[in-house]
């Protein structure tokens, strides 16, 4: 068995690192051309695969169908969660509860409803857990969604459209505009075919693909054009391919064996909380069996000390710490979720908060994920070209004053007109309104200020959208259209990388007209004029070199370049109705007159710059991550302030592309290829361009190395696997893929990175928040421990009851523990820096110190003031308590009084004796406690056998004292005879009636049998001369009812005190360091928290079946009163602390008590 383990480990870290590697392909060379490919399949490109060779192929490569990750039963992962350490604990804690039932002879409920309570705490916390439980099946259920169901293929000979499922590698498939890819294809022909690559790269733009195989320069199957990969899109054309990867051995099936065998790590507050437990665990159980020894060392009985032992256990662990802070996580993540937050993994609120690095996707998460044009250039000078929303805002934007110094384009100039007459018409994007959605046409709707453009969908690839919309405010792009009917066409190719048209213009006089617009070089190349100023200029050198600057550095800003060029054709030649060929051209295209250049960029999302410097105020660095080009990347990454330039010149910021990490990858020494990683990650600002989905896990394993906490974003398919590897994932909610929704913890319902600070808030104040939960929770484990621990040593009659202590736990204390939840952020929170896990803890020294030795302990003395007393009303002075704690729901108490009639010095007589059979009579001996007798001189006759005497007039003594010669509680007829000389007259009369010779010998043996069972275990030994002690003065009768019924109420004021004191230790709890006079208390929630716990305790202690479950009894008004003063006491302690730590920053009270 342990063979077969190190066996599945082993293959699973094999499994592991090659799913790091970049993606090849069994057998096949992509870098080589696509006859190299077929030869390795034997098959004819222009027929397909055979049935024999399908069947072959299946059998040696398997089918196109993702591999689902092992799965563990349902049931099993329930039973799972009832094994971590505090499960455990309190399942423990129930099975001693039941056990102490069970063998308790006397069969108090109290242990049975503690082991229900405490099952049931357990049973609650590991059904919602269960419910939180991994993703990963869901995250293969996302990636099942983007497989196409269906695909055209050449098999015999002959095409076939078949199941996706059941394509096999050498398959030869053609695909169109519009199709889905159903495997890795290696292109054999292509005409005019680009493929949206977004979901796994990264890139904005379609990419072209054609059979050209790039050769060495081509590094990763990413880079090569003659490839297309499972799931993408093909945007235009139709292609020709060769499948050479299938289900696992695709680009696809490697990011989704990566999102699956990616394991989550703990999130930073369950390490803390278990922490927390382990600590807290720790403690409860060696206290507990600490005073379990010290108990049967003093001779307690064993069942008493399981039963004080699960006591003290339950006093010591925060049965609904669990559940405040689940209920805390909900409330946040319901807040969060008005912020358009979506949060799936509650624990996620407080990781975001401990977040040290943002890797962040660039497209759809930084950037809008739709190429807007930035700039034009145009007589010569480059301009800033804004995009409206709608006229409205276009108009505004014109007219407001344009940041950096740059100065926006004139829509009036004649040379831009020329520049938006090609832009308008040499474009075949057009707007896509929804069915159901508002019924007015695109220019009623552009007077609309509501109206967004940009976020209305349109045809045609990106830069095409990008450049109608910029035309659009400035004039209906199909009214224009309309009015230049296109005559001709040359669509653009990767060949040409041009697109032509002509037009017939508004003015029936005007000829037609040529427009062409494409890569500036190749649009330069058909030009030999230039359009300066609205007039027509001759290209020279000078003005190739101002075009080449403007090109170069619009270039540089990471913004793709197009030029644009015109011709007046002929209006001899080329009349109405002429008819235009295309291939060849039998019209005039390389006499043109050039126009300008527009630059187009996927822009960043409005509140990205803000929120990246709020993110450094924060001292939280953000990493852009993105398969697209470094200088694009680079780009982006300065216009969000990502990369500053100052950092960039001194060094403390890098672009680093994925051709450095498969360097750093290909180091054999573990210690060289980390050193590599250390040096690049300890850049303050970093791009990291070119990167793969491998390279991506990467990034995010080797930052939480070195004990970062990073947050990961993204939307595409290649994000999966990073997003489940992060500390904290977010997927986009509007762009996003379903796996990558799947695979993360958040997700932002409107795409916008700004959110993400929003979370980054609401975490650290969750964080704050859950402190002061946890250390008002705290407080009340003193006063809970406290009783057990002086019932143990001092053997004082317990103060409170473990049921009582879980009223407290799961009642009182929970609403206003949750109510912290609801506590506003404090002004400085995003000024701090992120929380070090290693010395910021959710519960430190400083906090332990606060809870228990400082509040925790004015909560006891409260709790035992009241206690003491409300006994003290009941007639039990606080004296006479010490020493009497173990027999006192037993047996009567007894006590001698001073001169003034108060109690003196108190004890236990004899227990009962256990009850025998005589014959057929049934006897018990004084059960609760014997009569103290009383008689008369005539009668001359007193019982010898009783634990009281009596004097020679007939009056009683009381108890007789344990210092006497006969044992007062086994006097019998032996005993008796031995020491007749020190009987009373009294007594001897009474002897000789009972045990005198004439006496039958089983009168005598009844009167024997059981007395010497009578014997008192107890060190608290009545004096001599005692009598019963209850209702403040001395008694003839036991009444252990009395004496039951007072400790009762002393317990129930006990259980209340904690209820006045926690109503300041939850005000104080509110701040760490400011006054609450300063904070305010507008927490209504808060209020709400400290009544709910004062009506609960009313109701427990009122309400009549209360009484009876949870042995509380309705408290004389007055009662409640001994604890305000300690409350008070309490809120000035703090109160004046806070003072002195504000006073003295860096002193002796902030450094030690500050928690």
């Amino acid at each position: 068995m342990a063979d077969k383990v190190g066996t599945s480990s082993s293959s699973s870290k094999k499994r592991a690192e090659a799913l790091r590697k970049d993606l090849s392909y069994e057998g096949i060379e992509f870098r080589n051309g696509f006859e190299e490919t077929c030869k390795f399949f034997n098959v004819e490109h222009t027929k397909g695969l055979s049935t024999t060779q399908v069947e072959e192929s299946r059998k040696r490569w398997g089918e196109n169908r993702l591999t689902p990750p092992p799965k563990t039963p349902a049931w099993i992962k329930f039973l799972l969660q009832f094994t971590n350490f505090f499960a455990l604990l309190l399942l423990a804690g129930s099975a001693l509860c039941f056990i102490g039932f069970a063998i308790d002879t006397e069969k108090d409920e109290t242990n049975l409803y503690l082991g229900v309570v405490l099952f049931g705490v357990v049973f609650i916390t590991a059904t919602f857990s269960h419910m939180q439980e991994s993703k990963s099946e869901q995250i293969m259920e996302g990636f099942k969604k983007l497989i196409p169901k269906e695909c055209t293929v050449w098999r015999n000979g002959a095409i076939d459209k078949i199941d996706a499922g059941l394509i096999v590698r050498g398959d030869i498939v053609e695909l169109h505009e519009g199709d889905q890819v159903p495997a890795d294809l290696q292109i054999i022909k292509a005409t005019e075919f680009k493929v949206d690559n977004s979901s796994l790269t990264g890139e904005s733009e379609a990419q072209d693909r054609s059979n050209n195989p790039g050769g060495a320069s081509i590094t990763t199957a990413f880079e090569a054009e003659n490839l297309c990969f499972f799931t993408t899109i093909a945007v235009t054309g139709t292609c020709t391919g060769i499948v050479v990867g299938i289900a696992d051995g695709t680009a696809m099936g490697q990011i989704a064996g990566l999102a699956t065998e990616t394991t989550n790590d703990e999130t930073p507050i369950s390490k803390e909380i278990k922490k927390f437990i382990h600590l807290i665990s720790a403690v409860a159980i060696t206290l507990g069996v600490v005073f379990f020894i010290i108990g049967v060392v003093l001779g307690t009985e064993i069942i008493k000390n399981v039963v004080f032992m699960i006591g003290i256990i339950v006093a010591n662990v925060p049965e609904g710490l669990l559940a405040t802070v689940t209920v805390s996580l909900a409330l946040t993540a319901k807040r969060m979720h008005k912020k358009n937050v979506l949060v799936k993994n509650l624990e996620a609120v407080e990781t975001l908060g401990s977040t040290t690095i943002i890797a962040s996707d660039k497209t759809g998460t930084l950037t809008q994920n739709r190429m807007t044009v930035q700039h034009c250039w145009y007589d010569l000078k480059t301009f800033r070209t804004p995009a409206g929303k709608n006229t409205v805002d276009f108009k505004r934007i014109l007219a407001s004053p344009v940041p950096g110094g740059e100065e926006n384009y004139d829509p009036n100039s004649a040379t831009f007109k020329k520049l938006q007459m090609i832009a308008t018409l040499c474009n075949n994007s057009v707007l896509i309104k929804d069915e159901d959605s508002d019924s007015r046409s695109i220019p009623e709707l552009m007077n609309d200020p509501t109206f967004n453009l940009l976020g209305l969908k349109a045809t045609g690839d990106a830069s095409e959208q990008g450049l109608m919309k910029a035309m659009q405010p400035l004039r209906d792009v199909q009214n224009y259209r309309d009015g230049c009917p296109k005559v001709a066409e040359i669509k653009f190719n990767s060949t040409n990388k041009w697109q032509l048209s002509i037009h017939a213009m508004e003015d029936p006089e005007a000829p037609l007209t040529l427009v062409l617009k494409g890569a500036p070089e190749r649009v330069l190349d058909r030009c030999q004029s230039i359009l300066i100023d609205g007039q027509i200029t001759k290209l020279t050198p000078k003005l190739t070199e101002e075009y080449t600057r403007a090109y170069e550095e619009l270039g540089g800003l990471g913004e793709r370049v197009l030029g644009f060029a015109y011709s007046e054709l002929d209006k001899n030649v080329y009349k109405k109705g002429f008819n235009f060929v295309t291939k060849p051209p039998n019209f005039p295209n390389d006499d043109l007159i050039f126009v300008g250049l527009l630059s187009l960029i996927d822009p960043p999302r409005e509140g990205v710059p803000e929120a990246v410097a709020k993110c450094k105020r924060a001292r939280i660095k953000v990493f852009m991550v993105t398969g697209d080009h470094p200088i694009t990347a680079q780009a982006i990454a300065k216009q969000v302030g990502i990369i500053d330039q100052q950092a960039y010149d001194d060094g403390d910021a890098a672009v680093i592309k994925g051709d450095d990490i498969r360097d750093w990858e290909a180091i054999e020494n573990p210690a060289d290829r980390q050193a590599k990683w250390d040096q690049a990650l300890s850049h303050h600002q970093i791009v990291f361009a070119r990167v793969s989905p491998a390279h991506k896990l990467q990034i995010v394993e080797n930052n939480q190395r070195r004990l970062e906490v990073v947050a990961v974003t993204g939307d595409g398919v290649n994000d999966a696997p990073a997003l489940k590897k992060g500390d904290i994932g977010v997927a986009m909610g509007i762009a996003g893929k379903d796996v990558s929704k799947e695979a993360a913890d958040m997700i932002l319902m409107d795409d916008n990175f700004a959110s993400i600070v929003n979370g980054v808030e609401e975490g650290r104040l969750i964080f704050d928040n859950l402190k002061k939960s946890i250390c008002y929770t705290l407080t009340s484990n003193i006063p809970e421990i406290g009783p057990f621990l002086i019932f143990i040593t001092v053997r004082l009659p317990l103060p409170m009851t473990t049921v009582l202590i879980l009223c407290v736990d799961l009642g009182t204390d929970m609403v206003p523990a949750i109510s912290l939840a609801y506590e506003e952020k404090e002004s400085d929170i995003m000024d701090r820096a992120p929380r070090n896990s290693a010395t910021d803890r959710l519960v430190n020294r400083r906090l332990i110190s606060f809870a228990y030795l400082q509040i925790g302990v004015m909560q006891a003395l409260a709790g035992f003031f009241t206690y003491m007393v409300v006994l003290n009303d009941y007639g039990f002075a606080p004296h006479t308590l010490p020493g009497v704690g173990l027999e006192w729901e037993e047996t009567s108490i007894m006590c001698t009084t001073t001169e003034d009639g108060f109690p003196d010095d108190c004890g236990y007589g004899c227990e009962d004796p256990d009850e025998f059979v005589y014959g057929d009579l049934k006897y018990e001996y004084c059960v609760g406690g014997c009569k103290i007798p009383f008689t008369s001189v005539d009668s001359n006759i007193s019982d010898p056998f009783l634990e009281f005497s009596v004097n020679t007039e007939g009056k009683s003594m009381g108890f007789r004292g344990y210092d006497g010669p006969i044992h007062p509680c086994k006097r019998t007829c032996e005993t008796l005879e031995q020491e007749l000389g020190s009987l009373s007259v009294m007594e001897r009369n009474g002897y000789d009636m009972y045990c005198g010779p004439d006496v039958p010998v089983d009168m005598k043996k009844m009167w024997n049998e059981g007395r010497d069972t009578a014997a008192m275990n107890s060190g608290s030994e009545a004096p001599e001369g005692a009598f019963y002690w209850w209702a403040g003065r001395q008694q003839y009768f036991p009444n252990k009812d009395y004496q039951t019924e007072a400790l009762a109420y002393a317990q129930t004021s006990y259980f209340i005190s904690i209820i006045v004191v926690q109503w300041a230790d939850l005000l104080i709890a509110k701040t760490r360091k400011l006054s609450i006079f300063d904070q305010g208390m507008t927490n209504g929630f808060m209020i709400f928290g400290i009544a709910f716990e004062t009506l609960l305790g009313c109701f427990l202690i009122y309400v009549p079946v209360f009484n009876m479950v949870f042995g509380t009894r309705p408290l004389h008004i007055l009662h409640w009163f001994p604890g305000v003063p300690w409350s008070i006491l309490i809120f000035l302690y703090d109160e004046t602390r806070k003072y002195y730590m504000r006073q003295y920053p860096g002193g002796w009270l902030d450094r030690f008590t500050y928690w």
